[in-house]
């Protein structure tokens, strides 16, 4: 006879399910599989049950490696890098699916040129230091680009992926027509679960959540598990190694702009400076010009300063 407190195969798939945020019938054999991996039986106890569902947790959340890596400074740090831990449950699922199917890489772009950090292009021999935003800008990123000299120009493959107007188009639309928040963030749910390659759809879930964390901190996690997909699909794209630089000017790179950006503040905005600096360091490695104003925030990030709207 069970136990009150027992719990079934089924039982433990539901609860599964709930926490992970993934479809039950995703789930069958990551359950199925219990009484062998765990070296239990059917039904489990309460404590049990606790138990393998942390770690099956911790396997569906835990991150894909990051290519194999040389010891530089001068390159970009792929996400597994920076944490082990992807927040939504169905983050990893969604990378494998699109690397069996064969991730589109980043290309050259105009035309093979490279981005040279003295020229023109650049901020020039010596960048601005005026105050702006009522910060002083941080410029010690700037001396790595400097010493790295020019670096190849590279564009992301195209982030709207399918036909017709872009699914973000389309969401963001339906919020200037409607104001129906609600409405706009399930059109974008609709697009990423449609096709997870829609990066500016995930940037845009982890901007609308970001902003109703201001009422609820607790959303933060869902802007940061929405931010951390749309970083980690736009990686799939980098090889080994990037060293390259992602123009702000190029238009198929500005989803992953946007989802770095978010994702370095959400990381700040939850008292994780190390891992926001990290991000922060990615976008001004992949986009000197800084089109973002990320220069007046890395510092503060740096010193520990606690994240302050406005």
């Amino acid at each position: 006879m069970k136990s009150a407190g027992s719990v079934s195969e089924d039982g433990l798939r539901t609860m599964l399910a709930e926490r992970s945020g993934l479809d039950r019938d995703l789930l069958w054999f990551p359950v199925h599989d219990v009484p062998r991996a765990f070296d239990v039986t059917w039904p489990l106890n309460a404590e049990q049950a606790e138990e393998v569902l942390g770690d099956l947790l911790d396997g569906l959340r835990s991150v894909l490696p990051a290519p194999r890596q040389e010891q530089t400074s001068q390159r970009y740090v792929y996400l597994s890098e920076i944490t082990d831990r992807y927040q939504r449950g169905d983050t990893r699922r969604i990378l494998e699916r699109i690397e069996s199917r064969g991730a589109t890489p980043a290309r050259a772009a105009y035309g093979g040129e490279n981005y040279d950090p003295g020229s023109e292009q650049g901020w020039g021999i010596r960048p601005p230091t005026a105050s702006d935003h009522g910060v002083r800008p941080d410029w010690a990123w700037w001396l790595e680009v400097r010493e790295a000299g020019p670096r190849p120009l590279f564009q992301m493959p195209n982030p709207y992926a399918g036909e017709g107007e872009p699914p973000v188009d389309r969401a963001l639309d339906l919020r200037e027509r409607t104001g129906n928040t609600a409405a706009y963030r399930a059109a974008l749910g609709d697009a990423v679960r449609e096709d997870p390659r829609q990066i500016d759809c995930w940037a845009h879930l982890g901007g609308e959540a970001f902003e109703r964390a201001g009422a609820d901190e607790s959303v933060l996690l869902e802007a940061l598990g929405y931010y951390q997909t749309g970083v980690a699909v736009a990686e799939l794209a980098l090889p080994a190694r990037f060293a390259g630089v992602l123009a702000w000017g190029e238009l198929n790179n500005r989803p992953f702009h946007r989802a770095l950006h978010g994702l370095g503040l959400t990381w700040w905005r939850l008292g994780e400076t190390q891992k926001a600096v990290a991000v922060f360091s990615n976008g001004l490695w992949t986009n000197p010009d800084d089109n973002q104003g990320i220069r007046y925030l890395i510092g503060q990030a740096k010193a520990g300063a606690p994240w302050r709207s406005g």
